[in-house]
């Protein structure tokens, strides 16, 4: 398979329009900037994430897992944010998407409900090889907010479903 019949092959919309854009389209990103991402910036942020972990010896960073809550189901082109409509796939990976970057463990713990009865994520990041103990610390973080209920049938549609 090439990488032009595996982005043709992506059934998401949005998550197709990055990988078209960014990596067989016109304005794809040069070898020598994606060989300075893997070779250089990629194990700087795998440092940094070192440093941070041992500096407080710290078994997880926690933070929120989106920096907005759930969009309604066919409402997932784009997102205000700011004032500003940016792209919702963009935005919504933008707390996770550097640990995955950096290859270290994550994993987002439900902790409650919007007003709208649509679930709200804390996530948890570990350092690398820290697997087992982030699962431990993220079912110690589950016990403490309880198990959430399903969003009701209905919540997070959009009017024109």
């Amino acid at each position: 398979m090439t990488l032009q019949e595996l982005v043709a092959a992506i059934a998401s919309p949005d998550v197709k329009a990055v990988y078209e854009q960014s990596i067989i389209g016109p304005g794809a990103i040069p070898e020598s900037v994606y060989r300075a991402a893997i070779d250089v910036y990629r194990p700087q942020l795998q440092a940094a994430y070192e440093l941070a972990f041992d500096e407080h010896a710290l078994d997880a960073l926690v933070f929120p897992t989106t920096p907005l809550p759930a969009r309604p189901i066919g409402q997932d082109q784009t997102v205000e944010l700011n004032g500003r409509k940016v792209s919702t796939l963009l935005t919504y990976i933008r707390h996770t998407d550097p640990g995955s970057n950096a290859g270290i463990p994550g994993v987002s713990v439900p902790i409650g409900m919007t007003g709208d009865g649509l679930p709200v994520g804390l996530e948890l990041d570990g350092p690398a090889g820290s697997d087992r103990r982030l699962l431990a610390v993220a079912r110690a973080v589950e016990r403490v907010f309880g198990f959430l209920p399903a969003p009701k049938p209905g919540h997070g549609r959009s009017q024109t479903d």
